[in-house]
């Protein structure tokens, strides 16, 4: 009896730390439509446990203005367009984003991040709200980031055309690249 018991309390256990595992063993891949808003033209995408801090000078120096990413290591700033309004999508790839052609799009730039704690989380600005929380495979990710439709939007007004596409995998590189530079007319 007390055999028994013991067999049904592993087995039990097994059950529910075998999703967790997977969770964790299997590079989790989706698509996620954001459509939320933010402020001062800017929001996050980080680990859910992050320590850097987005304040300082470095984090938005010129050189981060003009790629429109801002970094540290477990935390990066999206710049956009409109003031406010965040129209996105964001893929999770199990591999490096095959995308070369960047003739539909006006900036596209690349950057990295470490996601440790295998939360990911978008958050806007300046209240850090979390508007997206993710489980990804703990590990440091190249982030890409596709901005269109920037053109004429006036960054002090809320809405705006611009829409963005953001793709990331697991990958080492810590540097930021630009891959097309957008140039106001």
């Amino acid at each position: 009896m007390k055999r028994q018991k013991k067999q049904r309390s592993v087995l039990l256990v097994f059950l529910l730390v075998l999703p967790a595992v997977f969770a964790f063993s299997m590079r989790p891949s989706g698509k996620y439509n954001l459509d939320f808003f933010t402020t001062h033209n800017q929001f996050y995408l980080c680990d859910s446990a992050f320590t850097g801090t987005t304040g300082d000078t470095t984090f938005w120096n010129s050189d981060a203005q003009n790629a429109r990413l801002g970094t540290t290591e477990d935390i990066i700033g999206i710049k956009i367009a409109s003031y406010g309004h965040v129209r996105a999508e964001l893929n999770v790839l199990n591999t490096a984003d095959a995308e070369n052609d960047f003739s539909k799009y006006d900036h596209v730039v690349e950057g990295s991040v470490k996601l440790s704690s295998g939360i990911m989380e978008i958050l806007n600005f300046p209240d850090t709200k979390i508007i997206l929380k993710a489980i990804v495979t703990p590990a440091r990710y190249r982030v890409r980031i596709y901005s269109y439709a920037v053109k004429n939007v006036n960054p002090d007004e809320d809405e705006g055309t611009d829409h963005y596409k953001i793709t990331l995998w697991p990958a080492e590189g810590k540097e930021r690249t630009v891959l097309k530079a957008y140039k106001a007319d």
